[in-house]
C-alpha cells in the first residue's frame, strides 16, 4: 500500500508540475526536447526565425493601443482583431520602438487567446480582443507588434502605428539597500536614464533630509557579458547604475528608520520618498522583538498583466514578493536573505528592470542580501564557475553582483561573504565557485567561521545556492543534486560541524525540505513534532541538536522540482518536503532559542513550524556524531504538502478513480490548511520551565 500511495502522489505531482499550465501544454515550442532547462519566456523565441507576410496582413489587425504616455507601473491596452484567429497569434512588445525584431527579443509578450472570445467562434467577439501590459520605466519608447504562427517560425501581421512613451524617461528607481561589509555603511543603489549629478538625501524624520551624498555611476556594457544571449538577441542597456552610501549606522538610536530620497541635484528631478528599517547591529535586538530575517531561494519575476506566458518560472514571484514587503511594512523584518537564482534572466536583459521594480519595495526597506546561482553565475568556467555550464544565459555573474551588491570581501570572481544581523551571523557562500579543501573560498570560510564571536551572534545560519543535503533522485553529472551534495558533504559539511554552524539553508531544487540534523549522510537526531493542546499547531523541535540541521527552501517563485523520494525511499535523513510557493521567517529570541517557520505567500499560511535550542557553552564541541544510525526522521507515510486545492482541481481531470483513491491518500500529505496565519509572540514555555505545556512537560 505504501508503494501504491507514493506512486500516486508521484504521478499527481507530476501532473501538477507539468500541467500548472493546461491550457499552454500544446503549444509548439522551439525548445521542447530542453524543456526542463527553460527558465523564461524569452528561451521560446527565435527571432532570426521572424517572416514578413503582407498578402494577408489586412486579416490582422492592432486597432488600438491607450494609453500613450505613461510612468512606472501603469498598464497599456492593447485592442486587435483578426479574421482568421488562431492559438498560435501572440502580439509583442518592442523597445526601443525602432528595434530591429529580427536581431532582439521583446520585452514582453502574451498570447492572443487571453482574451476569452478570440477563438470562441460562437461569439460576436470572434477574433477580437485586447491584452494588458503592464511596464516598468524602460526608459525608451514602445511598439507593439502582432505575430501569428507560434514563437519558432513566427510571422509579421501588423504593427502599431502609434509608440507608448514614458512621461519621464529620467524617473529616479529601484532602489536597493545592501550592506557594504562595513556595520557603519549601507550601500544603496539605484537606476536612472540620463542623471549628470546624482546624489542620496536622507534623515531619521519624515520630510527631513539632513544628508546630502553624492553618488558614483556605473553602467553594464556589452563587452562586459559573457556570451549569447546576453551579449545577442538578449541585450538590452539597464541605464546607469547610481551607488551611494549611508553612514553612521552604528551611532545611530535602536530601532531607527531612514527616510530618503534620490535623483538628480543639476536636474531636480527626484524619486519618492523610501523607508528604510535600520537592522539591530551585532548582538544587539530590536528593543520589542527578536531578530527576525526572511530567506528564500529561486524567486524569477512575475506579472500581474495578461503577458505571463510562461507559467513555469515566475509567476508566483509576486505572491512571494507582495507577501514579504507586507511582512517589511510591519516593521517587523530586519533583512532578507535570497539564497541565488535572482531574476532568472538568463541573458535576456531587460528582465532585470521588471525584476528589480517588482523586489524595490523589499529590497529599498530592509538590508537585501544575495548569494549568486546558476542562473547568474554558470558560464564556461567565466569568472571562476567551477561548471562548463551555459545556465546563466551569458551573464556570467555580471549582472547580478552590479546590480545587487554582496558585502565585503565579495567581488565578482569571489562571490562569498558574511554579515551580522542582531544575534545571527549569517554566511553565504558560492556554490557555483571552487569550494574544495584548500581553496580561497574554503581558506575564507574557516576563517570567517573561527572568528564569529558566539557572545554577540550565538546563531550562524549558512546559505549556499545548491543543496548540502537534498531529497533528490537526480545524479551522475556533476552539477547533479546528488553529485553536488556529496561535494559539499566532503568538502564543507567538517567545517560547519567544527564550528557548530545551527541551520544551513539551500534552494536550486525547487522544493520545500525539511532535513534532521545530520553529518555524514547520518542521522544525529530527528527533530520532535509536538501539538499544542489549546490551538492544536503543530511544531518541530530540534532540542540542542548535535549536528547542523539543512533545510531548503527553493520555491520563492519558480516551478517546482518534482523528484524527491517519498515513502521507503525516501533518506532517513529527509524528514518532510512539500511542493508550494512561499518564504521562510526565521526568529532569533536569545542566545537559545530560535523559531523558524515556512509562509505559504498564497494565502499567508504558516505550513512549518521548528523551534531551535542550543547549550551556549560554546567551548564545547558537538558531540561525535555516529559513524552508523538507525534513525529514520520520517514516516514511510510522509508529510508532503502538495497544495489542497491544487491537487483537487488536477484530480477532476486524472480520472474518478485516482480522485477518489489518491484524494484519501494525499489527505495524510496535506498539512497546515487550518494553521493560524499570526505568529504567536508568547515565548516558547521551554524557557521557564515552569509550564505544564513546556517542551519537557510534552515529549
Amino acid at each position: 500500500m505504501d508503494m501504491i500511495r507514493s506512486v500516486i502522489v508521484f504521478l499527481c505531482l507530476v501532473v501538477f508540475a507539468n500541467g500548472y499550465n493546461l491550457k499552454y501544454g500544446n503549444r509548439p515550442r522551439p525548445h521542447a526536447s530542453l524543456a526542463a532547462t527553460l527558465a523564461n519566456e524569452f528561451q521560446l523565441l527565435l527571432p532570426e526565425n521572424i517572416q514578413y507576410d503582407v498578402s494577408t496582413q489586412n486579416e490582422y489587425k492592432i486597432v488600438s493601443v491607450s494609453p500613450l504616455i505613461i510612468n512606472n507601473n501603469d498598464e497599456v491596452t492593447v485592442t486587435f482583431e483578426s479574421k482568421t484567429p488562431s492559438d498560435l497569434d501572440w502580439i509583442a512588445a518592442y523597445a526601443p520602438a525602432g528595434v530591429d525584431i529580427i536581431s532582439y527579443v521583446p520585452v514582453k509578450y502574451g498570447y492572443c487567446d487571453e482574451a476569452p472570445n478570440y477563438l470562441d467562434e460562437s461569439s460576436p467577439d470572434y477574433g477580437k480582443g485586447s491584452l494588458i501590459f503592464n511596464f516598468t520605466n524602460l526608459r525608451a519608447d514602445i511598439n507593439f507588434v502582432y505575430f501569428t504562427n507560434g514563437t519558432y517560425y513566427p510571422v509579421v501581421k501588423d504593427r502599431s502605428s502609434v509608440n507608448v512613451t514614458f512621461a519621464n524617461l529620467n524617473q529616479q528607481l529601484r532602489p536597493r539597500v545592501t550592506p557594504s561589509g562595513d556595520p557603519d555603511v549601507f550601500t544603496m543603489a539605484w537606476s536612472s536614464y540620463n542623471n549628470t549629478k546624482p546624489v542620496l538625501k536622507w534623515g531619521t524624520s519624515n520630510g527631513t533630509y539632513i544628508y546630502t551624498v553624492a553618488a558614483s555611476t556605473d553602467t553594464i556594457t556589452i563587452d562586459e557579458v559573457c556570451g549569447a544571449p546576453a551579449n545577442g538577441t538578449g541585450w538590452w542597456d539597464l541605464g546607469l547604475i547610481h551607488t551611494s552610501n549611508f553612514t553612521g549606522i552604528t551611532s545611530l538610536p535602536k530601532d531607527s528608520k531612514i527616510y530618503y530620497i534620490f535623483g538628480d541635484e543639476d536636474m531636480n528631478t527626484f524619486s519618492s520618498e523610501y523607508v528604510f528599517y535600520v537592522p539591530p547591529t551585532a548582538g544587539e535586538q530590536p528593543s520589542d522583538r527578536p531578530t527576525t530575517i526572511i530567506l528564500y531561494d529561486d524567486l524569477g519575476r512575475g506579472s500581474t498583466d495578461d503577458t505571463y506566458t510562461w507559467y513555469e518560472y515566475g509567476r508566483p514571484a509576486i505572491n512571494t514578493t507582495m507577501s514579504v514587503s507586507a511582512e517589511i511594512f510591519s516593521g517587523n523584518v530586519d533583512a532578507v536573505y535570497h539564497g541565488g537564482d535572482i531574476s532568472y534572466a538568463t541573458g535576456y536583459l531587460s528582465v532585470w528592470d521588471f525584476f528589480m521594480n517588482m523586489i524595490s519595495p523589499v529590497a529599498g526597506s530592509v538590508l537585501y542580501l544575495s548569494t549568486v546561482g546558476n542562473h547568474e553565475s554558470d558560464w564556461h568556467h567565466a569568472h571562476g564557475s567551477i561548471y562548463d555550464v551555459t545556465d546563466s544565459g551569458g551573464e556570467c555573474g555580471v549582472l547580478t553582483t552590479t546590480l545587487l551588491q554582496q558585502p565585503s570581501p565579495s567581488t565578482i570572481d569571489a562571490p562569498w561573504w558574511s554579515y551580522d544581523i542582531g544575534i545571527v551571523h549569517l554566511v553565504g557562500i558560492s556554490t557555483e565557485h571552487n569550494f574544495t579543501i584548500g581553496s580561497p573560498q574554503y581558506q575564507w570560510l574557516e576563517n570567517d567561521l573561527v572568528s564569529v564571536n558566539r557572545t554577540k551572534t550565538p546563531w550562524i545560519i549558512f546559505g549556499g545556492h545548491r543543496a548540502m543535503y537534498i531529497n533528490s533522485n537526480y545524479g551522475g553529472p556533476v552539477t547533479s543534486d546528488i553529485s553536488v551534495m556529496d561535494e559539499l558533504i566532503l568538502n564543507i559539511e567538517p567545517l560547519l560541524f567544527k564550528y557548530r554552524v545551527n541551520i544551513g539553508f539551500y534552494g536550486h531544487n525547487h522544493v520545500v525540505q525539511r532535513q534532521a540534523a545530520v553529518y555524514n549522510k547520518q542521522v544525529v537526531q530527528c527533530s520532535t513534532a509536538v501539538e499544542d493542546p489549546t490551538t492544536k499547531i503543530t511544531t518541530h523541535y530540534q532540542i540542542d541538536p548535535q549536528a547542523t540541521v539543512q533545510m531548503v527552501v527553493g520555491t520563492g517563485g519558480a516551478g517546482f522540482t518534482v523528484n524527491a523520494y517519498g515513502g521507503n525511499e525516501q533518506p532517513a535523513w529527509s524528514e518532510d518536503f512539500f511542493y508550494l510557493w512561499g518564504y521562510t521567517k526565521v526568529y532569533a529570541y536569545n542566545s537559545t532559542y530560535l523559531y523558524w517557520e515556512w509562509i505559504n505567500s498564497a494565502n499567508n499560511e504558516v505550513m512549518d513550524r521548528m523551534v531551535f535550542t542550543q547549550s551556549t557553552d560554546f567551548s564545547q564541541s558537538w558531540s561525535t556524531p555516529p559513524e552508523k544510525s538507525d534513525l529514520i526522521c520520517h514516516s514511510v507515510t510522509s508529510n508532503g504538502n502538495t497544495g489542497t486545492t491544487a491537487i483537487i482541481a488536477l484530480f477532476t481531470i486524472i480520472g474518478a478513480v485516482i480522485f477518489l483513491f489518491g484524494l484519501t491518500q494525499l489527505w495524510i500529505f496535506i498539512r497546515g490548511s487550518n494553521s493560524k496565519t499570526t505568529f504567536v509572540t508568547d515565548i516558547d514555555p521551554l524557557l521557564s520551565g515552569t509550564s505544564s505545556n513546556s517542551i519537557n512537560s510534552r515529549l
